[in-house]
């Protein structure tokens, strides 16, 4: 098939395509997509901008890989060119082995070019199904990935349950979201339907709505499946959402699905506990059902960080990391400097000061990494202006 497949790249695109380097890894894609405001989708669709996600999975992967001491197999069931796929195998270290699926010949025979060039063209496989199609026959033949990947556009929703069935247990699926607009409450029928919640318009912390609608949706597939996931990472990054779980074979009893709350009066925000109003007394907006619990599991960003060392992942990864392991055990929805500066009628405060400020005055607080200015607290905005 990946013979095949290398044939029907050849020819008709040779003179669009040019060399790029990712990371470690030499990758072949169209030339238009490093020059096009708007990469484009044919022959294949490559977007430069997006490489701190692959960075991050790089990291993600390279992590379970030394914790399931170095054996790896990795399903990428929208595969597209490969520079995920063939990144993965080529960087994560130890027997890490990439299966890539599209229906896009042409991108797929792109991939396995780019696997040639890094010599890792052995660990790379390739096939040409409908993604549900490709993780189901997977899963049927007992070859579950200990890293599946579903990177759509739009809504991951419709691959929800054959990726989770063909997830190994103790492994590992991402899953990524560009569907914004519905995820950020302009079409608030559409994200009942595909994440089974609803989001919360206009609020400082929106990208961690999104990402509690997206791993909720997960979560709760997964319950079905009597399969448990855990949101060990996730991320936000220009226009997508990206959620990473650890998959555990045996029934959720936990009850992480909720509700969260905004009061737009005094600011307060949190997990409702049930309350139909604030402590202010004004009637909250709600955001649900949607995943309350944990966002980021601290000795999995730990790992993930310590695979930076001796890398190309960028000094970005290695911050965001930091940030994502400090958050981990702090409450749900951040606020933002700029909030604080609204409400206080002033100029935003340096992040690094009131986060100071906060801690000496008894209160837990840490940067988060879903926004540069956010940061989360267990003070409420009452107590946070008080430190401003």
């Amino acid at each position: 098939m990946l013979k095949w497949l290398l044939r029907a790249a050849r020819g008709a695109m040779e003179g669009g395509i040019t060399e790029t380097v990712e990371g470690a890894t030499r990758l072949l894609v169209p030339a238009a997509s490093l020059t096009a405001a708007v990469p484009p989708r044919e022959p294949a669709f490559y977007n430069p901008r997006a490489r701190r996600n692959r960075d991050v999975s790089v990291l993600a992967c390279a992590a379970l890989a030394r914790a399931r001491r170095g054996e790896a197999l990795v399903l990428e069931a929208l595969a597209g060119l490969g520079a995920r796929g063939v990144r993965l195998a080529n960087e994560s270290g130890g027997d890490v082995r990439a299966v890539l699926n599209d229906l896009n010949a042409a991108a797929l025979g792109l991939a396995g070019r780019s696997a040639g060039l890094n010599g890792c063209g052995g660990r790379v496989e390739a096939t040409s199904e409908e993604a549900c199609r490709f993780l189901s026959a997977r899963a049927r033949a007992g070859e579950r990935g200990a890293l599946v990947d579903v990177d759509p556009f739009g809504s991951p929703a419709r691959y929800l349950d054959c990726a989770i069935r063909a997830t190994a247990h103790g492994g590992m699926l991402s899953i990524t979201a560009t569907d914004l607009q519905v995820l950020h409450g302009l079409f608030p029928a559409a994200c009942a339907r595909h994440y089974g919640g609803v989001p919360i318009r206009r609020t400082p912390h929106a990208r961690e709505t999104a990402l509690r609608l997206v791993a909720g949706c997960a979560v709760a597939v997964g319950a079905r499946l009597d399969t448990t996931l855990e949101p060990a990472f996730c991320e936000s990054d220009m226009h997508y959402y990206r959620v990473y779980f650890r998959v555990r074979s045996r029934p959720d009893t936990r009850g992480g699905l909720g509700r969260v709350f905004h009061c737009g009066a005094c600011g307060r925000r949190g997990v409702l506990g049930g309350r139909a109003a604030c402590e202010c007394g004004a009637a909250p907006l709600v955001a649900g059902p949607l995943w309350t619990g944990p966002l980021f599991d601290a000795p999995f960003a730990a790992a993930m960080r310590a695979e930076c060392d001796g890398r190309r992942a960028g000094a970005s990864c290695a911050r965001l990391l930091e940030r994502a392991e400090a958050e981990a055990a702090m409450p749900a929805c951040y606020y933002t400097v700029d909030e604080v500066a609204s409400r206080a009628r002033s100029s935003p405060p340096r992040l690094a000061r009131l986060i100071e400020r906060l801690r000496r005055a008894g209160h837990g607080a840490s940067p988060t990494s879903l926004d540069p200015t956010g940061f989360r607290t267990t003070a409420a905005m009452p107590e946070i202006l008080e430190c401003a």
